[in-house]
């Protein structure tokens, strides 16, 4: 699912866009996503503001830590709040029962991209379109 994240790191730190860096973590601490500057941008001109498109699971739950590269006292952090952009897709983005798959796929608001799937089955436990009885999540893509 991709995301926005934004940090402000304060006007002493604009312009330096190729000096920041984000990681990610789950709520256990473990590195999801490595220390990196890829796909960040300032938000405005010399703001400070910087922001960055996530692509991670519909079910991530953790936090993002916003750094500058050789400066040891600038940091920002935020959760990742998947589950509130998730629920917010689910009732405004489109979705479609894909029959040769028997899934149920759920879009982002732009109605193209998917967050997820889910594979339908029936009251016996058989994949199924006619007697939706359960699903059970497959995925993102």
């Amino acid at each position: 699912m991709k995301i926005l994240q934004t940090a402000n790191l304060g006007a002493s730190q604009a312009n330096k866009r190729t000096n920041i860096r984000y990681a990610v973590f789950d709520t256990l601490g473990t590195s999801s996503i490595s220390a990196t500057n890829s796909g960040i941008y300032e938000i405005g001109s010399a703001t400070g503001l910087y922001g960055v498109e996530l692509n991670v699971s519909p079910q991530f739950s953790g936090s993002i830590v916003w750094s500058v590269n050789g400066n040891s006292t600038v940091f920002a952090t935020e959760e990742v709040k998947v589950d509130q952009r998730m629920a917010r897709f689910i009732h405004t983005g489109r979705w479609r029962i894909d029959e040769g798959a028997k899934q149920m796929v759920f879009y982002q608001d732009d109605n193209e991209t998917i967050i997820a799937r889910y594979n339908l089955f029936d009251r016996a436990g058989a994949a199924s379109i006619d007697e939706v009885f359960e699903r059970v999540y497959s995925g993102s893509s």
